[in-house]
């Protein structure tokens, strides 16, 4: 559901900038009567880790000391880091459910995985993500899904466009033209598209010299970033302080998205209306090819236990934080004339985050990778910073789910018009009260996760609810291959080690019954996908409700 402005039932007063918002009235304040209306810049990388990055309250310091991205680190000490923010297990769902601020099992956002619901595995077994389903042996058959949100939804670059918002996309989309054009980003609320379609990952990482003696990003981004494709001259090298080495040589992908994000941010900012951009790096979906510079500053800061692979992903790693970087001083100055004069800054808020768990180095403490419903796929790094308004160097417990930027976004946008709850309700809750405020209260529903069919060793079908109990953070899973409960208290079990479904019967019942109720609620764009039964292609519809009375052989 859409719940917008919680600062005006909350009767706080937020400074921002030099305006100063005052909500004693009952009434609902809209932002743009305040002097709100940022720009909103959403970073997403690509398979980032939750901790694969090197700022320590962003990750509750679980992060490796391989790691070095000092923007981001930056950014943390300038705003506000979430420490339980999640997104869906892997890319495409993610993406879908930002740019719809809704569940999969809505009709119009009807993508649960990237290709399909079966991606079984090679080999024998059956039980858990540990274990091998094939199709021989599973009970199940996953459902027929989309890989585009439908062109009947209301996107939230739609929505902002009615609110007034310029809006701009830059880089992987992956949730439309499978099935035509209505879906891509020009179609769909976007003013601005460069690199946005079908694509999920980037085929190549350097840029090649093609036949007409030109240069091309070969099939990436449908030839968008071609005209930042030249080797890395002398003046450009200068100008952004790379080292000399690299005069010559092809250049790096992650670069000219940077430099198209550059020329981006400086042609909105000219204008008068504000912007919301989606900059969506390629990077660090495999290939992972790190620039040369790069690559050498990771080996030596590995040393000894250095390898291609290692090298190639941390030095990828610093490539996608120098667009951070970069992505700072464009708003500090738009038109790089080097007279900040005309700084967007204090009118700027940057989410930076990861759409899914990463996938080519270790998540622990954190259990599994992308593509399972684990801690390791779903839990993902978010830092908000909007200068002199998001309070520095802030960190906070509180739960943010991907659905919930569409409504957070609305609010800071005046929330004058919103998509008609008829026809595309939102399942995500702002956290624009949050941003204001890091300790205000917040109340927000369950986060869910319903999966009806398989990813290779990752997942199988299974439902998942979050949500407190008696003061800590409980997860329930409920697996359908063996219809089995397990049951973690992620305050005190991140890693997600002891299986309490034992000894907390109780709350395994209560957070059953909220799965059930979740699924089975009225509403006619409620559409939920559920496993097909082998034999007879029926879907088995939900979970039981777990028997708390119920005596288990041990």
């Amino acid at each position: 559901m859409l719940q917008l402005h919680p600062l005006a039932s909350l009767g706080v007063l937020s400074r921002v900038g030099a305006a100063v918002l005052l909500l004693a009235t009952p009434c609902i304040a809209h932002a743009d009567d305040a002097g709100l209306r940022p720009n909103i810049i959403v970073y997403m990388v690509d398979d980032l880790g939750w901790n694969h990055i090197s700022s320590d309250a962003a990750t509750m310091r679980t992060h490796s000391d391989v790691y070095s991205t000092p923007h981001i680190e930056r950014l943390a000490r300038n705003g506000l880091s979430f420490t339980s923010a999640y997104a869906q297990p892997n890319c495409a769902p993610t993406r879908a459910a930002m740019l719809s601020g809704q569940y999969p099992a809505r009709t119009n956002n009807d993508v649960y995985v990237v290709g399909n619901l079966n991606r079984y595995s090679k080999g024998k077994g059956r039980g858990n993500n540990k274990d091998l389903l094939t199709k021989a042996n599973a009970r199940f058959r996953g459902p027929e899904q989309s890989e585009d949100v439908a062109p009947a939804a209301v996107t939230i670059a739609e929505a902002l466009e009615k609110n007034g918002y310029a809006t701009a996309h830059i880089g992987k989309y992956h949730v439309g033209g499978h099935r035509g054009d209505a879906t891509l980003p020009e179609n769909v609320g976007f003013d601005r598209n460069l690199g946005g379609f079908k694509q999920g990952h980037q085929p190549t990482c350097f840029a090649k010299e093609n036949k007409s003696g030109g240069f091309e990003f070969s099939g990436v981004g449908r030839g968008d970033f071609d005209r930042w494709a030249t080797p890395y001259s002398r003046d450009y090298v200068a100008k952004r302080g790379l080292p000399e080495s690299l005069v010559g040589t092809p250049k790096h992908l992650s670069c000219a998205l940077g430099d198209a994000m550059e020329q981006t941010v400086g042609e909105l900012a000219a204008d008068d209306e504000p912007f919301y951009l989606q900059f969506f790096s390629y990077a660090v979906h495999g290939p992972v090819r790190a620039r040369p510079d790069l690559k050498q500053a990771a080996k030596e800061r590995l040393g000894a236990n250095a390898s291609g692979t290692s090298s190639d992903y941390i030095g990828f790693i610093a490539g996608m934080d120098e667009n951070l970087g970069r992505i700072l001083a464009a708003v500090e100055d738009p038109n790089g004339d080097g007279n900040p004069e005309d700084s967007i800054a204090e009118n700027t808020l940057i989410l930076f985050t990861s759409d899914n768990g990463g996938t080519h180095a270790s998540n622990e403490p954190l259990r599994g990778t992308k593509g399972m419903l684990t801690e390791g796929g779903i839990r993902v790094p978010l830092i908000a910073a909007w200068k002199n308004v998001i309070p520095a160097g802030t960190v906070t417990n509180t739960v943010v789910h991907t659905i919930d930027y569409y409504p957070t976004c609305l609010e800071l946008a005046g929330g004058k018009w919103m998509p008609p709850a008829s026809e595309h309700p939102l399942d995500g809750f702002s956290f624009a009260s949050v941003l204001m405020q890091p300790d205000s209260p917040r109340v927000r529903e369950p986060i869910f996760y319903l999966f009806p069919g398989y990813m290779d060793t990752r997942a199988q079908p299974s439902v998942v609810v979050i949500d407190q109990v008696d003061g800590a953070r409980y997860k329930l899973t409920y697996f359908y291959e063996s219809d089995d409960w397990e049951l973690y208290n992620l305050t005190a079990d991140l890693g997600e080690t002891k299986n309490l479904i034992d000894r907390q019967r109780g709350i395994a019942a209560t957070l059953s019954q909220k799965i059930r109720d979740w699924l089975t609620q009225s509403d006619a764009t409620w559409t939920p996908k559920f496993p097909l039964d082998a034999n007879s292609m029926q879907p088995v519809g939900p979970p039981p409700v777990f028997a708390e009375a119920e005596v288990r052989d041990q």
